[in-house]
């Protein structure tokens, strides 16, 4: 008699191998926006790809949720150097972002 582990055997499906694909996938996100006293600002934050919609509904409440990781935040506008460290680290282009 052959035993089968049904737990390895859904390991071994296409459609759980998608899952763990889109389960690694991250997204990083460039958030302009202002202080208390309305001086420019900014904040580059990573998630889940899973998380998208939740991650944009809590910035358009002027939110950074919990479940994103801050990498980088500063006054006014991100310096060069700043953007070299995202598009070496992270592979964000802060050029192709703002279609420049």
């Amino acid at each position: 008699m052959t035993s089968i582990d049904t737990f390895d055997m859904d390991r071994a499906l296409p459609s759980h191998q998608q899952r763990l694909a889109e389960e690694k996938k991250v997204n990083v996100y460039f958030v302009p926006g202002a202080d208390r006293n309305g001086n420019p600002n900014y904040v580059y934050a990573v998630c889940s790809s899973m998380l998208h919609e939740m991650f944009l509904h809590a910035v358009r409440d002027g939110n950074i949720p919990d479940f994103a990781v801050v990498v980088e935040m500063g006054g006014g506008e991100p310096s060069e150097a700043v953007k070299e460290k995202m598009l070496r680290y992270y592979g964000f282009d802060h050029a192709e972002a703002a279609g420049e």
